[in-house]
């Protein structure tokens, strides 16, 4: 049976996955891609190298973000709305940057050598800096999200 997830079903399975699919759009030609992240108070929270996803985001910073889980014949799914914003280290205030570095630091560890990504580094005694991935710079971003819904089958 198919039914709607609550507010708090929504938020328990974005804070529990780890891998969404991030969909942006650039001159009417959708661009979806895969993308580790941690989701905390209604903030998706991300990390990417410079390429063809960042440039269409700073272009156009609509997007829609897709969570999924499933167990053989059952699933969860939540689509998210929400605008992008890049997360700028210099004028980001150390109070702001550290959590979040520690947020993405401790859930993409696990899946850093798996996927190829860069864990962010930060430094809790001097300024926090994006780390360079294959000489590209590592960007943070954040999608602050302004609508979602969900979705769940069981038998």
């Amino acid at each position: 049976m198919e039914q709607l997830l609550s507010d708090t079903e929504m938020d328990t399975l974005l804070t529990s996955e780890v891998y969404g699919h991030l969909a942006c759009c650039n001159n009417g030609k959708p661009y979806i891609v895969p993308l580790a992240y941690v989701f905390h108070e209604n903030v998706i929270y991300g990390q990417t190298t410079e390429g063809k996803k960042i440039e269409i985001l700073r272009n156009n910073p609509l997007v829609c973000f897709q969570v999924q889980k499933q167990n053989e014949r059952e699933w969860k799914s939540v689509m998210c709305w929400g605008s992008f914003e890049e997360m700028d280290f210099d004028k980001l205030e150390k109070a702001e940057a550290i959590p979040i570095l520690e947020r993405l630091t401790q859930r993409l560890s696990g899946i850093q050598e798996n996927v190829g990504i860069a864990i962010p580094r930060y430094s809790f005694e001097e300024k926090s800096t994006p780390l360079m991935v294959n000489d590209r710079k590592s960007t943070l971003f954040r999608i602050i999200v302004t609508e979602k819904t969900g979705r769940a089958y069981t038998v």
